[in-house]
C-alpha cells in the first residue's frame, strides 16, 4: 500500500530485524560502586593467597636444594669410581655461612684435610653454595627447636650452629671403589623447612629427610 512502511531488515541474520512488537531491552552496565566492591573483593583475596604461595614457594625451593646436594653427591661417588681416584667435599664457614670446595686426591693416598689446605690435594671448584641453586636456601638450622635426631638414632640434636655432621672433619671423601664417608647435612629456607641430606659410608647410599614441624618427625 502507498504510504506504508516495511519493517526495516538486519543486514546480519543473526540479528532479528526490528519489527512492531519487538522490545531491544538495554543491558545496565556496571556502576561505580558495584566496580569498587568487586576491586576490595579481588585485593582481599589476592592478600590472603600470598602468603600460602610464599610458603608454597619457599618449600619448594629447599626442597630443590636438598635434591641438588644430593645429586653432588652421587656424582662424586662416580667421579671417584671412574677415574680411580679419591673425590670429595670440603665445607668451609665464612660470614656469609657455609659452602664446599669440591677436591681430588693428589698423592694416590687419599683426601687428608692438611693436604686440601696445602695444595697437595687439589681443589677442582668452589666455592658452592645451595643459595646458587636455590634462592635462600642454605645449610644450616631454622630457628627454634628442639630437633630430633634422624631416624634410628633417638634423642636430639644438640648443635644448631653446625649443619655439617661428618665425625670431627669438614671433609668428605668419596673412594675410588664406591665407599664414602658417613655424613649428614642440614638445609633450611632460614623459617621453617628443614631437610637432612644423610650419606650411609659402607653403601655410599644417599637418603633426603624432610623435617614435619607439625608432628615433630623426620619422613624420608
Amino acid at each position: 500500500m502507498k504510504g506504508s512502511r516495511r519493517p526495516a531488515v538486519s543486514a546480519n541474520p543473526n540479528v532479528p530485524s526490528a519489527s512492531p512488537g519487538y522490545n531491544v531491552k538495554r543491558v545496565r552496565g556496571f556502576s561505580l560502586l558495584e566496580m569498587l566492591v568487586v576491586l576490595v573483593v579481588v585485593a582481599l583475596v589476592s592478600a590472603a593467597a600470598v602468603p600460602a604461595v610464599g610458603r608454597m614457594r619457599r618449600a619448594a625451593l629447599t626442597a630443590a636444594g636438598a635434591r641438588h646436594l644430593a645429586v653432588t653427591l652421587h656424582a662424586l661417588r662416580w667421579k671417584s669410581v671412574a677415574e680411580g681416584m679419591a673425590h670429595g667435599m670440603y665445607f668451609a664457614a665464612d660470614g656469609s655461612g657455609w659452602s664446599w670446595f669440591v677436591v681430588r686426591d693428589g698423592n694416590g693416598n687419599g683426601l687428608r684435610t692438611a693436604e686440601v689446605l696445602g695444595g697437595t690435594d687439589p681443589t677442582l671448584s668452589g666455592p658452592h653454595r645451595t643459595e646458587d641453586v636455590a634462592s635462600g636456601v642454605r645449610l644450616g638450622f631454622p630457628p627454634g627447636g628442639p630437633f630430633p635426631r634422624i631416624p634410628p638414632a633417638n634423642g636430639w640434636i644438640d648443635d644448631h650452629d653446625d649443619p655439617i655432621r661428618i665425625g670431627n672433619t669438614s671433609l668428605l671423601s668419596f673412594g675410588p671403589l664406591g665407599t664414602a664417608s658417613s655424613g649428614t647435612f642440614y638445609l633450611t629456607d632460614g623459617r621453617e623447612r628443614l631437610y637432612a641430606i644423610v650419606l650411609y659410608g659402607k653403601t655410599a647410599r644417599v637418603r633426603v629427610w624432610r623435617y614435619e614441624p607439625g608432628s615433630g618427625r623426620w619422613i624420608s
